[in-house]
């Protein structure tokens, strides 16, 4: 199959789809590329294992070698990431911003320049706060236990309409009331003229000397993985939006083996704990994430209120039979939030392997783990100061069930290493950083490939270093800002 046009895009996640929408709006011929199917509300499982092995890249068992397996689940379907997260909405903060500014050279991402970017993007995906009425027991706790401790709990700001608080966002919105790109995004860029391709996988660059003509790979057959036709995309201008573990891998595999592709890969390194109540809370009722604190974000700390399917959350609970069983049947009366942090001290490198494999390593540091350390000692704090009986750290080298509030000074002082804590992360970013100086960035402030004509790279990737808040709307107003450039440039 071939196709020409003047704007391919590879990944339909927040910032790809997004960025189609903007360009075919705007007249231009475009055609979006996705290596998953499309994904539709009868097909929604509330089983978590069954969505993973569906729609997640290595049936949701990727993860990083180095000082620990550190599970990343990376959606593979239309609309990408958005369909499976949990819909926040937040604008990198200026002490992020700055840092990409001074350490990077980064221009034009300042929060007055950002500033209409963002709000196109927030009108046109519906951000709103969570609503009172959907936020439940679980996050009213957590909201009660910031307050309690002296520190703020800030409602989140969601893509989404019409919430009903079933808790099921991370194994697809059952009332499509969460405006994932697939639901607000794709449709209107289709409706402009757009052209989009699903369960295609891009496999290379078309390459002419240093100048990208467009993408070449092979159509998938969903859940099956079975090859079948060649598909070659040409085009006037090439923009990789796979994320930041497949963009710098196409970009190996094409043969632009400049040394800054695929490195200073990082993570928002995050776990959970569960705080056991007298009474009822119904966990799975209300909003997946109705409130967090924010208030130690500069420390590179962020805290949430959140529910999971209890698949993945109780596997950290001690005890194995009679007495796992009996935990696991007071669930009702638990309330999960989680920490996650910078991970500013830690890094890793993402790369191509013959046979079309990819290796991602990755190192979390010492300071992350302090900083995890005071994040989870600040969370019990929260649960006693709001009447918990005990809180599960599910981390080894601590109690396994901490019991007064005393707890909170034991995981501080604790000596624990990366490996003892059941860590995870589906934020990722840094492999194709942008900044101004070629020989440490792969793009430069505007998106386009250093050394390399006609290509751009439009996901998390490109965000050089922790932007402190979840990346989803940060890539979103930065695609708004690249349309506008792209339709200036060609």
């Amino acid at each position: 199959m071939v196709d020409h046009c003047e704007f391919a895009v590879v990944g339909s996640g927040p910032g790809g789809a997004y960025l189609a929408h903007r360009l075919a709006s705007a007249g231009r011929s475009v055609v979006l590329i996705e290596v998953g199917p499309v994904v539709r509300t009868r097909d929604f499982d509330r089983d978590a294992g069954a969505t993973l092995a569906r729609y997640f890249f290595d049936s949701g068992l990727r993860r990083t070698n180095g000082n620990l397996f550190m599970p990343t689940m990376q959606a593979r379907c239309l609309g990408g990431g958005s369909v499976f997260n949990s819909a926040i909405c937040m604008r990198a903060p200026l002490f992020a911003v700055d840092k990409w500014r001074n350490d990077h050279g980064v221009i034009g991402v300042d929060p007055d320049t950002m500033a209409p970017h963002y709000d196109r993007v927030e009108a046109f995906m519906g951000v709103r706060k969570v609503q009172s009425e959907v936020q439940g027991r679980r996050n009213e706790l957590f909201r009660a236990g910031c307050e309690a401790v002296g520190a703020t709990a800030t409602v989140i700001e969601r893509n989404e309409e019409g919430c009903r608080g079933s808790s099921q966002c991370f194994t697809g919105c059952p009332t499509r009331a969460k405006k994932s790109l697939d639901v607000r995004g794709v449709p209107e860029m289709v409706e402009a003229g757009g052209r989009v391709y699903t369960s295609v996988r891009a496999d290379t660059l078309l390459m002419d000397g240093d100048r990208v003509r467009g993408v070449e790979g092979v159509a998938i057959e969903p859940f099956t993985g079975k090859l079948g036709e060649r598909v070659r995309i040409t085009a006037k201008c090439t923009i990789l939006a796979a994320g930041a573990i497949a963009s710098p891998v196409i970009m190996q595999r094409s043969g632009i083996n400049r040394d800054p592709i695929g490195r200073n890969l990082q993570f928002h390194p995050g776990t959970a704990l569960m705080g056991m109540f007298p009474d009822e809370v119904a966990p799975w009722s209300g909003a997946t994430q109705g409130y967090h604190c924010l208030d130690f974000m500069p420390e590179g700390i962020k805290l949430e209120s959140l529910w999971v399917a209890p698949s993945l959350l109780a596997f950290r609970f001690p005890g194995i039979g009679a007495d796992l069983k009996d935990l696991v049947s007071r669930y009702n009366h638990m309330a999960s939030w989680d920490v996650w942090v910078s991970g500013e001290d830690s890094s890793g490198r993402v790369r191509s392997l013959p046979g079309g494999n990819h290796d991602i390593r990755y190192r979390i540091e010492q300071g992350d783990v302090k900083r995890m350390q005071e994040g989870m000692a600040m969370l019990i704090e929260m649960y006693f100061a709001t009447g918990a009986t005990s809180v599960y750290p599910g981390v080894h080298g601590l109690p396994p069930q901490i019991t007064d509030a005393s707890g909170a000074e034991v995981v501080r002082q604790a000596k624990l290493s990366p490996k003892n804590f059941p860590i995870a992360s589906n934020h990722v970013f840094g492999s194709t950083a942008m900044g101004e100086d070629r020989a440490r960035h792969v793009v430069d402030s505007s998106g386009a490939a250093w050394d390399v004509d006609d290509l751009y790279v439009c996901d998390t990737g490109i965000i050089p270093a922790t932007p402190a808040a979840n990346p989803m709307l940060t890539i979103m107003a930065i695609a708004d800002r690249m349309a506008d450039t792209l339709n200036a440039r060609y």
